[in-house]
């Protein structure tokens, strides 16, 4: 049986210049290690409004990969059932997403809010990451997420995508 694989996009597959966004928008400059949680409103101390608001004009943009990520979809395409499982939905729509995903070559089998069984989870979000029903649950490791205690030892940390092809096609011994 094919394995599923539930794949976040922001912060995952995709990087942005978060205090280059908050810069334009907000015209305050930030260090990308003040960033210190994956909610951008607490960190900030604004509405999820504004937040919502600055992202809205950012999530169609044209992407900048995390390094080998693109080319393990791929590679990976046929191979695994590739389920994209992010919050892009809520600013762009399924179908926005869908077209934004075509124009951009990025694989996938389909979209989803979490649901289902999965073989791996892949976010950079700890508590996204929890909301999904999979056996190995990748957190990518961001400045944001690096204070998670992880009290349920439930997440694997991960650094890059050639880590995450290794456990995924099962060569991490």
């Amino acid at each position: 049986m094919m394995k599923r694989l539930c794949i976040d996009l922001d912060g995952t597959l995709v990087s942005y210049d978060f205090p280059q966004i908050v810069k334009s928008f907000f015209g305050v400059s930030i260090e990308k290690y003040a960033i210190f949680a994956y909610d951008l409103a607490d960190v900030l101390g604004v509405s999820h409004l504004m937040i919502d608001t600055m992202f809205k004009e950012q999530v169609w943009g044209k992407p900048t990969f995390m390094p080998d990520a693109l080319e393990t979809l791929w590679e990976w395409e046929g191979k695994y059932e590739i389920v994209i499982f992010s919050n892009r939905v809520k600013y762009m729509g399924g179908l926005g997403l869908v077209e934004w995903l075509h124009k951009h070559k990025i694989p996938f089998d389909s979209i989803s809010e979490g649901e289902g069984v999965y073989d791996f989870a892949i976010d950079d979000s700890p508590a996204k990451l929890q909301s999904v029903n999979s056996k190995v649950r990748l957190l990518y490791d961001q400045v944001w997420n690096r204070k998670c205690l992880d009290i349920t030892d439930s997440l694997r940390r991960v650094y890059n995508w050639l880590e995450i092809r290794k456990i995924v096609e099962g060569d991490n011994d």
